[in-house]
């Protein structure tokens, strides 16, 4: 029992360092940063697009491409939301918040 106390006291008494970013991370962010941007206009794009799409079915009184736009827009904002919170759900999860 006592050899078990040492060892916690031993333990206890190591810092805790800051993290430090490895060597290269600058790149990986420019990638996310890049993939962040491509998902802001695919969402800007999939939104407008399906708007497009609504509009000509219902002038045109294709029903089904009217439904599809709907489909396209909705989808848009919803990972558009989705988009938004996902960043502050992560962040509260790794404990930056």
């Amino acid at each position: 029992m006592i050899e078990l106390f040492d060892t916690v006291t031993i333990l206890a008494q190591i810092p805790n360092p800051a993290p430090v970013a490895p060597p290269g991370s600058e790149k990986i962010i420019e990638v996310v940063a890049n993939a962040k941007w491509g998902a802001r206009i695919a969402l800007m794009l999939g939104f407008f697009i399906g708007l497009l799409v609504w509009a000509g079915g219902r002038w045109v009184d294709h029903h089904r491409a009217g439904r599809v736009g709907l489909f396209m827009m909705l989808c848009s904002l919803s990972g558009a939301l989705l988009y938004g919170i996902g960043w502050q759900v992560i962040n509260y999860f790794a404990g930056d918040a």
